[in-house]
């Protein structure tokens, strides 16, 4: 018996998420708006108290 063949297989999830630019572009502004928000909260919180 022959195998099925994965040409007529829908593509996996990952395939489709990267395949689209709307959040490839969604994740390019977002991680690190993210990421330098926190950072920028986690110095102002670590600031030390004036005398």
């Amino acid at each position: 018996m022959s195998e099925p063949t994965s040409s007529g297989a829908s593509p996996h999830f990952m395939q489709k998420a990267l395949d689209n630019q709307w959040l490839m572009l969604a994740l390019a502004v977002l991680t690190p708006m993210v990421f330098y928000t926190l950072w920028g909260l986690w110095n102002v919180i670590n600031i030390p108290a004036a005398p």
